[in-house]
């Protein structure tokens, strides 16, 4: 779920567990779409800190 809200930061390693693709802070431009991400993740597994 995670890759399809923000596919830009969100993927898939080769067991098809999610890896999260960029290192350090999220750009301004792609914090709506992790958000989306977060809400939506039916394992609550993506927490977002400020």
């Amino acid at each position: 779920m995670c890759g399809i809200a923000a596919p830009e930061v969100f993927g898939a390693d080769d067991y098809g567990n999610s890896v999260v693709l960029i290192t350090g802070d999220i750009p301004v431009a792609l914090e709506a779409k992790v958000r989306r991400a977060e809400g939506n993740c039916p394992e609550r597994a993506i927490h977002i800190e400020a």
